[in-house]
């Protein structure tokens, strides 16, 4: 049985009044998050603005720690950390890249102390010995690279790698022995007096060939060079009781076994003009 159409009437105005409620609350909802999330979000702009612009986190300070070779001032030239500069917004990447770009400069790292203080670490290289390179000689690091041209003027007291570059190629191997035996030469204690080691020469064939400031070369092929120099001490004994142990000598120590002594004849060496006190570090 139907109903009476008034009563119809009456359920579809009731459920429209209930459609209607639910949407003006859903209106309401949605006027009310968007208005809290606009006040948030000005409030979060007003507030980031106003720390961007506190005078409590501008930059007033820049440590720089590490140093050796370089100096404070090279390393804040490098970084140009501009005045004023907010803590918070300073570009550290770019920073440590415009650091890195010193040829000195093996690591940087650039940390903030707050309130206003940024620190800056580096780690720099450290030249071992010089390489023979073209017309020029460059510092060499630990890990047998060479990283910097040393200039006219630059002094250095390194020995000098000649004979690991050829058609402008590293001979990376022969580099690699050539430190090993710098290291060997450090190592050894009490040991014969040969003078400064001025220059190790490099030969694929051959090994190296070591050579000091009193004029003498020691050939020492390619491996176990602290015990071919510990082999030295009885041959420079002997020398001097023979009263031989001046001029230029050649020492052929490439076989223990069998030791070879003999006069050297001297030429002018090529290449790039070597630092008056190369190989100073450098002594038995």
């Amino acid at each position: 049985m139907k109903k009476p159409f008034r009563l119809q009437l009456e359920v579809k105005k009731n459920r429209l009044r209930r459609r209607a409620g639910e949407v003006l609350w859903e209106i309401g909802r949605v006027i009310f998050l968007t208005g809290a999330i606009v006040f948030i979000t000005a409030t979060l702009l007003i507030g980031y603005d106003e720390i961007l612009l506190s005078p409590h986190l501008r930059v007033r300070e820049t440590v720089v720690k590490g140093c050796k070779e370089l100096t404070e001032k090279d390393i804040l030239s490098l970084a140009a950390v501009r005045s004023p500069s907010n803590l918070l917004t300073i570009n550290r990447d770019a920073i440590a890249r415009r650091i890195r770009g010193n040829p000195w400069v093996q690591e940087v790292f650039v940390g903030r102390e707050f309130p206003d203080r940024l620190v800056i670490w580096i780690r720099e290289r450290t030249a071992v010995a010089l390489i023979e390179k073209g017309n020029g000689l460059y510092l060499v690091d630990g890990a047998g690279a060479p990283f910097k041209r040393l200039e006219t003027g630059e002094e250095s007291d390194l020995p000098v790698l000649t004979g690991c570059i050829r058609k402008g190629i590293v001979d990376e191997e022969l580099v690699k022995k050539s430190l090993i035996l710098l290291s060997d030469i450090k190592g050894i204690k009490n040991g014969p007096e040969i003078g400064m080691v001025s220059e190790i020469h490099g030969n694929e064939t051959f090994g190296l060939s070591l050579f000091t400031d009193t004029g003498l070369c020691l050939q020492l092929g390619f491996d176990g060079y602290e015990n071919k120099l510990k082999r030295l001490t009885p041959v420079m004994a002997d020398l001097d009781r023979k009263n031989l142990k001046t001029g230029f000598l050649l020492i052929d120590l490439s076989n223990p076994a069998k030791i070879n002594v003999q006069r050297r004849n001297i030429l002018e060496p090529v290449g790039p003009k070597r630092p008056a006190s190369a190989g100073k570090g450098f002594r038995m």
